[in-house]
């Protein structure tokens, strides 16, 4: 009897040993993303003013720039070019850069001091960029979204 329980722990033993997990499948992205979506993004950005009904006031496009930096691991230093009349100055923010996910790479960042939250997603080169943000005409207040879609410039 112990001879047979010992032959079955020895072929149990076997079997578990020569099972094993699949491959793990490749990450997606890098462990630098920062690096990987640096570059000068050429596209059009467009201004949807609303008023505080979510009535479309007005709209305005222009052809900009966007230049993204690595600054360090999983941070971007992002310029929004001026592109008048959209934007009126060049404005920086230093943000959040995820590695890729099936979205593609994620940069985002929020000020608490303006509220105003920056989203984009970068992908095969090519860049959606937003951010909202209030601005008062006289005693109005109004509700401005910012996009800019754009391709990375080679």
């Amino acid at each position: 009897m112990k001879k047979n329980l010992y032959i079955l722990m020895v072929l149990m033993s076997v079997v578990f040993g020569f099972t094993a997990c699949s491959d793990d499948d490749e990450p997606i992205g890098t462990q630098n993303p920062e690096t990987e979506v640096a570059g000068t993004y050429s596209g059009t950005w467009t201004k949807v003013l609303m008023n505080s009904s979510n009535e479309v006031q007005s709209t305005e496009t222009a052809n900009g720039t966007i230049t993204v930096a690595a600054n360090r691991q999983w941070v971007v230093d992002v310029t929004l070019n001026e592109a008048q009349p959209v934007i009126a100055s060049v404005t920086s923010i230093i943000a959040n850069c995820s590695g890729a996910s099936e979205t593609g790479y994620q940069i985002t960042k929020y000020e608490e001091s303006s509220k105003v939250s920056y989203g984009c997603v970068v992908e095969d080169g090519a860049m959606t960029f937003s951010f909202s943000k209030e601005e008062k005409e006289g005693r109005k207040t109004y509700t401005a979204v910012y996009t800019f879609e754009g391709v990375l410039n080679n």
